[in-house]
């Protein structure tokens, strides 16, 4: 699992630009997707907003995408990297991922689709939170998976992130900074 994380950190400083980087399409079919945000994650999406999940859009799938899954980790050095959030078993049919996903194991919003979990947290979207004055990058990963994962909801994040990366046949990676601001600001 670490190596597989320093090498995901290595393509991701070889390839971004513009803050978006990946395998964007299978057998000369796109896969296209849309993330809030430029370079700066929005702070509804963090500890100082809201917290909530972002909205996601997925503008076109390849063919024979069956599911849609979604990573977020923050990118603080190349083999111990926080895992934030997984999302699975999106139905590739969906075209939005909407913002605000409850905490909850399993999504019947979404078709059934599951969440992971941080340790002892509850499934879902935990929000970025750097100290207080610092600036972090956070990447997430939407990908294509050629099958749905075989996994129960509320699976622990790291298991979760090998079984979507072994099932992705694309993607698309989305650098976000999020500054916070000081005590006082």
């Amino acid at each position: 699992m670490r190596r597989r994380r320093l090498l995901a950190t290595v393509g991701t400083a070889l390839g971004a630009t513009a803050g978006c980087a990946g395998q964007g399409q299978t057998d000369g079919q796109p896969f296209s997707v849309s993330f809030p945000g430029d370079e700066r994650l929005p702070t509804r999406y963090t500890c100082d907003g809201a917290g909530e999940s972002p909205l996601i859009t997925v503008e076109s799938v390849p063919e024979p995408v069956e599911a849609v899954a979604v990573t977020a980790e923050a990118n603080r050095d190349a083999i111990i990297e926080p895992v934030l959030w997984t999302l699975w078993n999106v139905p590739a049919d969906r075209r939005e991922i909407p913002a605000g996903l409850p905490r909850t194991a399993s999504l019947d919003s979404l078709g059934g689709a599951r969440q992971g979990r941080s340790g002892g947290d509850a499934p879902g979207y935990a929000a970025p939170c750097p100290a207080r004055g610092a600036t972090q990058d956070y990447r997430f990963q939407v990908s294509a998976l050629d099958s749905p994962l075989d996994l129960p909801g509320g699976t622990a994040n790291d298991d979760a992130l090998d079984a979507i990366s072994a099932a992705t046949v694309a993607s698309q990676r989305f650098v976000r900074t999020y500054e916070r601001p000081a005590d006082g600001e």
